[in-house]
């Protein structure tokens, strides 16, 4: 049985603290992938939904110093309860706040995946970078700063892009799928850190194949969206592009991916 069908059948539950622009959003994506979203901000209810929950999302979009202090809580709970936490360092490269939240998230060792796009990975590893906003630059060299990253922070990443690029356990992806609409909608990357969540429910191990699944899922369910009748334009592409999520099967992605290694 592949990943996906799982997700389909078992429903995993996936607890995101995301940020406020994109709660609904990420709600109805998971909820159309298959997988069941809890939208919790509480750590005391951490204890709670770590006994259910399969995995757990971090995402600093709209962070403040009383969320920072609770999303580490929450992390903590969840990561020694044996569930996985997902982190999206939105912006991290903008503000001190942002920067030092996550390295001390990262210190802890609470993390088992990162996803965020090029200049965010490179800013979690080096302390000169900066950003302007959520926006990424296009001219980094992905596999480069994806290959850093792993090897600096000793974790799976996920880098986003033009051209994506995974790394885990010394494997490294290059994945080539996806809409350019993507980022015309506030979210198409904060999904995806919930989605990776709903891919991560009940693994033993975290691969290099898996993440690949849960990318190459994501990214061809929004190509697929962007081709429907209007979905050049963002609103009726983001529908479309929910409608995609619950519709794609794994032949289709079989089909479409397109990936390769790269050393």
């Amino acid at each position: 049985m592949s990943k996906l069908q799982n997700i389909r059948e078992t429903g995993p539950l996936v607890v995101c603290y995301t940020n406020d622009v994109v709660k609904n959003f990420t709600a109805n994506g998971l909820i159309s992938l298959g997988a069941s979203p809890a939208m919790s901000e509480e750590p005391e209810e951490a204890e709670e939904f770590s006994k259910v929950a399969s995995a757990f999302l971090v995402n600093i979009g709209t962070i403040t110093t009383d969320k920072a202090y609770d999303m580490k809580e929450y992390a903590k709970i969840m990561h020694d309860n044996g569930v996985p936490v997902v982190l999206d360092p939105v912006a991290v490269g903008a503000s001190t706040i942002r920067k030092t939240f996550c390295q001390t998230l990262l210190n802890d060792q609470v993390v088992d995946v990162i996803r965020g796009n090029a200049s965010e990975i490179l800013a979690l590893v080096d302390e000169e970078t900066t950003m302007k906003g959520t926006d990424s630059d296009d001219s980094l060299d992905v596999v480069k700063i994806a290959k850093k990253a792993h090897k600096q922070l000793d974790l799976p990443i996920i880098l986003t892009g033009k051209t994506d690029v995974i790394a885990c356990n010394n494997q490294y992806l290059e994945l080539n799928n996806g809409s350019e609409m993507l980022t015309k909608i506030t979210g198409g990357g904060c999904l995806l850190g919930a989605v990776v969540g709903a891919f991560l429910a009940n693994e033993k191990q975290i691969t290099v194949d898996l993440l690949g699944e849960a990318l190459s899922t994501y990214n061809i369910a929004s190509e697929i969206a962007s081709e429907q009748s209007g979905a050049h334009l963002p609103g009726t592409f983001k529908v479309a592009f929910i409608d995609q999520l619950n519709a794609i099967t794994d032949e289709i992605v079989k089909q479409k991916q397109n990936v390769k290694e790269v050393k």
